[in-house]
Parts: C-alpha cells; structure tokens; sequence
C-alpha cells in the first residue's frame, strides 16, 4: 500500500506525459505569469513618456503665442533660408512625437534642458522621426541623425536641411 502511495505523489516523467511539477505546479506556472506582467508594466513605465514632464513643459509654453506652421516658417525658418516642407515636418511630427505644443516652440528652446525630449518622447522616436523622414524626403538619416548633438531646436532644423541640401545638389 505504501508503494502506491508513493507512486501517485512523485513526478512523472515528461517522456510519459502528464504533469511533470506535481500538484503545484499550476500556481507556479500563475505566479510566473504575474511576475512577468508587473515587469512588462514596469518595463512599459520606463519607455513611456513623462506625462507630468510633458504638461509641465506644455504649462512653460502656454505664455508663448501660438503660431500657425506658415507663421512658424515665414518667422524664424524662411530668414534663413530653411525649405518650408522641412520645417513643416519637423513643425508636426516633432509635435506628434513629444506631445509638446509645437506652435509655442522656438528655434532658441533647447532640446534637452527646455523641451526634455528625452523624457517627453517615447523612447523609440528617433527610429520614428528617421522613417518619417526618409518616407517625405528619400534621404535615410539612420547612420548620422543623433538627437543628443544637438543643443537647440536651430541646431537640428539646420542640420536636416544641409542633408536635404546636399542630396538635392548632388
């Protein structure tokens, strides 16, 4: 008797099917599951945007007048001679992309220590705005687009016109 007792307890053998973790098993099984949710959450809370970061940035700009995409390049983009479509995709997607008021913006706001990009943005953006920009504008930026070399919104919007420049020249 003590034989079968001992031969229905143990675990079985995966080659002879069954349950192979005894009668625990399925709350291990559970308990993993939940253990790889709440890291998928907190995975999610770091890739995510800084929400609060975003209204308080938002609350800064709101002092500004708004500006119209035309308004925004006859203004500060025309003068020096940066083509309108380019600045009417950085005008939009750029918005698209932090979720700040883009309208509020302005060539001398800093990208990282005004505008917190990298907090602001989802943290895959930059592969975003290179795809945005070889879809409107052929021209690949993956290998030479780094948003963390450029101080200013100025510094950026001039960098991607000398790669549309230098494509249409060549």
């Amino acid at each position: 008797m003590s034989k079968s007792i001992k031969s229905s307890t143990r675990l079985r053998d995966p080659k002879e099917g069954g349950n192979t973790e005894g009668k625990f098993g399925n709350v291990r099984r559970m308990w993993r599951w939940l253990r790889n949710i709440f890291g998928s959450l907190r995975a999610y809370a770091d890739l995510s945007p800084d929400l609060r970061m975003r209204r308080r940035v938002n609350q800064c700009l709101r002092d500004r007048p708004a500006l119209s995409v035309e308004e925004w390049f006859e203004l500060f983009w025309k003068p020096q001679g940066i083509a309108q479509p380019l600045a009417a995709f950085v005008y939009t997607h750029m918005q698209a992309y932090s979720g700040l008021e883009f309208a509020r913006v302005r060539p001398n706001d800093r990208l990282n220590e005004d505008l917190y990009l990298p907090l602001v943005c989802w943290f895959d953006w930059q592969t975003s705005f290179d795809e945005d920009f070889l879809s409107c504008f052929g021209i690949d930026l993956s290998d030479r687009f780094d948003p963390q070399s450029f101080t200013t919104v100025e510094e950026l919007v001039i960098f991607l016109n000398h790669q549309l420049l230098s494509v249409n020249h060549s």
